[in-house]
Parts: C-alpha cells; sequence; structure tokens
C-alpha cells in the first residue's frame, strides 16, 4: 500500500462529473506490415500486459480511508483485467482529423471508473490512410508530465531498444488495509510532518527570505505579482462537454527565433498563445484592455526523478495579449517569466514536500463542489485565464508493438473558470499543440488552433533583419526585459512541465 501525496491525492478530490481530471495523449501509428486491426489490438494487450511490472499505475486501483480522514492510497488490484482497459472505437467517416478530434472530446468526458486502475487506451480505427491511433488517458493523480513521458518511454520502444533494459518506476501499491492502519499511519505521518518541519526550519528561513528579498525588489516582485486577471469568457462554470484542436508547430524555427531573440523556446511559445488568444477574443469583441495572465505548471522534479507522481508548482506569467507587436510581446514574455521563476522557486523553497492534515480530504472535496455549485467562476476574476503547459517528450523515433508512433498530441484539464487548457508535447523536432476546452466557454477550438499558426507566421514575418538589429540593440539589450533569474535555491531547477 501506497498514501497519495498531497498533490496527488488533491487531483482525486477535485474531481467531478463536469471536470473529470484526466489527462491523455492522441498518437497516431502506422500498422507494422501485413497485420490487420484486430490481430494489432489482441497483441497490443499482451505489449502491455508484459510491461504491466514497469508502471505502477497500470495495476494499482484507489482505497478510500474511512470519512477521507486521510489521503487515499494506491493497492494492487487482484482483480486487474487488461481487456477492461485497452478496446477499439470506431471514428466516424472520412476519418480525418476534424473527426478524430471529435471523437477524442467525447471520450474525454467521462471519468474513468474509480473501482479499478485509473487508465485506459482507445485504440481509434477507421482513420485516414489505414492508420490507427491511440486515446491514452491516465488519471492526473497518478502522475504529472514528466512522469508521464517516462511512463511512455517504458511502454514504448525505441530503436535497438529491448524490455530488458527497462527500468521499473518505484511506487508500486500493495495489500489493502484497514482503518487502524489507516489511523496508524495518519499519525506517523504528522509526527514525520513535524521532524520534517523543525529539520528543514533553517532552509525554508532562507527560503522566505529569498522570496520576501523577490518581492521587494521593483523589477520582480509585488508590482508583477499580485492582482487578478482581467474576467473573459474563457473564466467561467464549465460543464462535462469538451472539444478538441490539434496542431504543430517545428522546433527547429522556434529555436531559431529563440536564438535571435536571446529567450526561451518556451517563451515563444507563450508569446504565440498571447498573439493567438488576442486574436480570438478579439474576433468575439472581448478582448480585455489588461493583459491575460497564464497559469504554466513548472516541473520541481530532479531530472534523474521517474517517480510516478506528481511533483509541479505553479507560475504566473503574464502573455502580453494587449500589446499588438508580436516582438514586444515576445520580449515582455520574455521579463515575465524570468520573473515568475524567480517567484515559484523561492515559493517552492518555503514550503513542505508534502502536507497532511486530519480532514483535508472533506474540505477539499467540498470546496470544489462549492466552485461549480454556486457558480463563483461565472463571477471571481481569475488567478490566470488560461492554462497552458510544455513537456519535453520523446527526442528519438518510438514504436508500440512494432507500430510507428507519427504524433504525439497532449489532451489535458478544464476547470471551473478555467475553460481553456493548451498544452504541448515535443517528439523529434515538433511541437505538438493540443487544445482542450470546455465546449461552454470556446465551441471553437478549431479558431485558436487557427490562430496559433497566424500568430506564429505573425512572428517569423516581424523578425525580418531590421528587425532583429532593432531587438538585439544596446538600448533593447539594457532594458528590463533582461533582468536574469537569481537567488534561485540549489536544489529546485524550474522548468516548465
Amino acid at each position: 500500500m501506497t498514501k497519495l501525496s498531497a498533490t496527488d491525492a488533491g487531483f482525486i478530490y477535485a474531481e467531478t462529473g463536469d471536470c473529470p481530471m484526466s489527462i491523455a495523449s492522441l498518437q497516431m501509428l502506422e500498422l507494422p506490415p501485413n497485420m490487420g486491426v484486430d490481430e494489432f489490438i489482441e497483441s497490443l494487450r499482451h505489449y502491455i500486459f508484459a510491461r504491466r511490472h514497469l508502471v505502477p499505475y497500470l495495476t494499482n486501483r484507489i482505497e478510500w480511508t474511512s470519512g477521507l480522514f486521510d489521503h487515499p492510497n494506491w493497492v494492487a488490484d487482484p482483480g486487474f483485467d487488461i481487456n477492461q482497459h485497452i478496446y477499439p472505437v470506431e471514428v466516424p467517416a472520412p476519418g480525418d482529423r476534424r473527426a478524430m478530434e471529435q471523437t477524442v472530446a467525447r471520450l474525454h468526458e467521462t471519468p474513468l471508473d474509480r473501482s479499478r486502475p485509473l487508465w485506459d487506451m482507445a485504440v481509434l480505427t477507421g482513420l485516414e490512410h489505414g492508420r490507427i491511433a491511440y486515446y491514452n488517458r491516465v488519471h492526473h493523480a497518478c502522475l504529472d508530465g514528466m512522469a508521464a513521458q517516462a511512463s511512455t518511454h517504458l511502454l514504448m520502444d525505441a530503436a535497438g531498444q529491448t524490455l530488458r533494459n527497462k527500468l521499473p518506476l518505484p511506487g508500486a501499491g500493495g495489500r489493502s488495509r484497514n482503518w487502524l492502519h489507516h489511523g496508524i499511519s495518519l499519525w506517523q505521518d504528522l509526527a514525520s510532518q513535524t521532524v520534517d518541519n523543525i529539520a528543514n526550519a533553517p532552509r525554508r528561513a532562507v527560503g522566505f527570505g529569498q522570496l520576501w528579498q523577490t518581492l521587494a525588489s521593483p523589477e520582480a516582485g509585488l508590482a508583477h505579482a499580485h492582482g487578478l486577471s482581467p474576467h473573459t469568457p474563457l473564466n467561467r462554470r464549465i460543464d462535462s462537454r469538451r472539444v478538441y484542436a490539434t496542431t504543430e508547430l517545428p522546433i527547429p524555427a522556434l529555436k531559431q527565433i529563440s536564438r535571435q531573440l536571446k529567450c526561451t523556446v518556451n517563451d515563444v511559445f507563450l508569446a504565440i498563445c498571447g498573439g493567438a488568444l488576442r486574436s480570438y477574443l478579439e474576433r468575439h469583441n472581448a478582448l480585455p484592455e489588461d493583459t491575460l495572465h497564464a497559469g504554466c505548471p513548472v516541473s520541481l522534479r530532479n531530472p534523474r526523478d521517474q517517480t510516478a507522481n506528481n511533483q509541479v508548482g505553479m507560475m504566473r506569467v503574464a502573455l502580453g495579449s494587449d500589446i499588438a507587436d508580436p516582438v514586444a510581446r515576445l520580449l515582455t514574455i520574455k521579463a515575465a517569466t524570468a520573473r515568475a521563476k524567480a517567484l515559484t522557486a523561492a515559493g517552492a523553497a518555503c514550503l513542505p514536500a508534502n502536507l497532511t492534515l486530519p480532514g483535508m480530504g472533506i474540505f477539499l472535496r467540498g470546496a470544489q463542489m462549492m466552485t461549480g455549485l454556486t457558480r463563483m467562476a461565472d463571477r471571481a476574476p481569475p488567478p490566470f485565464n488560461v492554462l497552458i503547459s510544455n513537456v519535453p517528450g520523446p527526442r528519438e523515433p518510438l514504436t508500440s508493438n512494432g507500430a510507428r508512433l507519427l504524433t504525439h498530441y497532449p489532451m489535458s484539464i478544464p476547470t471551473h473558470g478555467l475553460g481553456v487548457n493548451i498544452t504541448v508535447q515535443s517528439y523529434v523536432d515538433t511541437l505538438y499543440v493540443g487544445i482542450t476546452a470546455a465546449a461552454r466557454v470556446m465551441p471553437d477550438a478549431d479558431l485558436l488552433r487557427d490562430d496559433i499558426q497566424a500568430a506564429y507566421d505573425a512572428l517569423n514575418n516581424a523578425l525580418s533583419a531590421d528587425v532583429v538589429e532593432f531587438a538585439s540593440s544596446p538600448a533593447i539589450q539594457n532594458m528590463d526585459t533582461n533582468q536574469e533569474v537569481k537567488e534561485i535555491p540549489p536544489t529546485i531547477e524550474p522548468r516548465v512541465a
């Protein structure tokens, strides 16, 4: 038995019928030669079953504690049946991108069955050119984006790789326990948490000092960290209906832009999203005068840590949606991400890694339900307007059961007040973009997809030789946009996740 961390359990508590907490990938594949779909699916079940010991969430299910008095546990599912988790789904004719997106949007609307391990894989058939696709879904309580990529490597093969040289992820569940064991475990956790707080008090005191210095800085502090975001039509209560749209961006071209303006590829993508959201809201006569803000999950995970859980923080970044010029917007975002990383790192150093309090589950569960019932999201200004995630994916081509992996589109989670989630995953030399939206706030996600492509083209076109020369001039290079992140604790290396 393995207890869920506070972060992992939070995704369980937050789930409602309107807000399923599942993340997924849409992966198109080319069938192996001379293999039919039915034969492939049957052999795929054996292929995944042989790897069940490598990835804990494949065979672990949730076990609740009495009255949500403590966080739930992962326990081994004695009735695990691979046939319940891998199944075919026919995509309606003509089997094109739009039909595939609509099919997975319907699948994404339904919560996973908590009586079984929290994952499934729909094999989409009927696609153009005789291809298939995986709608590969797992509950967010099982892992974050970085752990999901580690799992992808374990459940697929690279050229020359075999099952024998793959290492298991730690964290497999054990036997179920009774209420007495749960009570003892809770008090053990509270005692351990107290000892941890005492032992780490000096480090956290330093973290609080760094956080205060950052907040007190006129360039990177309260002037940029306080306040709420403007309310938009994207920030309302949602229902269970979903829409989904996908597109791609070339990594080499994004890297070239980042080199020209001395920023990160993630800065470039955020600037593209800021421009796309500006165009989308302008079209709907709903663009606020103040800039939109993005909530960006940031990995706090050691790069070598492949534990199947969640280790993320959240940084708040101004998207420059109030700026028409794409280059000026990117330079503004370059400064905004530097400030946000400094605040996120300093804040993470102040907090315990895992918080356990009696009755915490009841409180968090009730808070999520009240948000939907009271329609608070329709009225309250949001902390940010949209969620944007960037997850580094496989750098080498992969295969699954002999089928060549062609795409790696992500799907994520809209919630009350945050009805649009834009996530990208890299695969080889392409960024695969997935827009997952609540139909109540964005029924036309395909238009935002087109706006992303248009914003990318606008930024490329703006970076002519004279613009690059202007952006590289001493006057621009000495602007506040070049504030560097300093005083980040050495044990924390923020990376957008």
